[in-house]
């Protein structure tokens, strides 16, 4: 184990938060991503342990801004919900990396925009837990984040009809979040029509390697017909 975080460890074990938190402040940012993906490790072995971890992890970040290189980290459902009060400082939730890509960015796109995970879920994003936190935390950044463009033009939600892998129908519960935060970005901002022959081109290729049949009823096409204004059948001719 690396020495920094064998004396963070010996820190929090004594309880001695104050010095764990300066060892924090001391450390580079490559040493504290590896501190940061202890606690995390440490937060979700047991869930009684959850809140506390969850706290000094907060506490470490409020203390020396949000690290970049944990933007492209939060990537899966457990990581969102662990770093949600970290990411509600600060307008986190709408910083961004060197590609200009904040976390929802990462969050909605799956494995293929984080090629250099090892994660190899490809769970759907928590599209209601999103739009829960928009609706009852007023929490203006996650709007701001929702409407951010990367260095290649693209939001978050057009990362997800772009690359996600998975193209199994979302729970009723969560298309209905999604629809809504479609609807929150398109009262914000107008779509870029560029993009839809992009995101189209990437369709067809991922129905194609998952022997996918390209019809009215894939949710994928309905939710890129809702997002770019056109109807299903627009959709499939434009894939023809």
């Amino acid at each position: 184990m690396q020495q920094h975080l064998q004396i963070l460890i010996n820190f929090l074990t004594q309880n001695n938060f104050k010095a764990a938190l300066q060892h924090y402040v001391d450390s580079s940012e490559s040493e504290n991503m590896a501190q940061l993906a202890f606690i995390f490790q440490q937060g979700n072995k047991n869930i009684s342990n959850f809140d506390s971890y969850q706290q000094v992890a907060t506490k470490f970040i409020k203390a020396k801004l949000l690290p970049e290189a944990l933007i492209a980290q939060i990537k899966t459902n457990d990581t969102l919900s662990f770093f949600t009060p970290a990411l509600q400082f600060e307008k986190n939730f709408s910083k961004t990396n060197h590609q200009q890509r904040n976390v929802l960015h990462y969050l909605l796109a799956g494995n293929l925009i984080a090629a250099n995970s090892t994660t190899t879920s490809n769970a759907q994003p928590p599209f209601n837990y999103l739009r829960s936190l928009m609706l009852f935390e007023s929490n203006e950044a996650l709007c701001a984040a929702l409407c951010q463009r990367d260095s290649q033009n693209i939001t978050p939600v057009e990362t997800y009809l772009f690359s996600h892998h998975n193209l199994t129908d979302l729970l009723d519960h969560e298309l209905s979040a999604l629809f809504a935060l479609i609807e929150i970005e398109s009262k914000q901002q107008v779509v870029n029509e560029m993009n839809y022959t992009l995101v189209i081109k990437a369709a067809i290729k991922l129905c194609d390697e998952q022997k996918q049949l390209m019809s009215s009823e894939l949710q994928r096409l309905i939710l890129i017909a809702t997002y770019y204004n056109k109807t299903v059948k627009q959709v499939i001719k434009d894939m023809a």
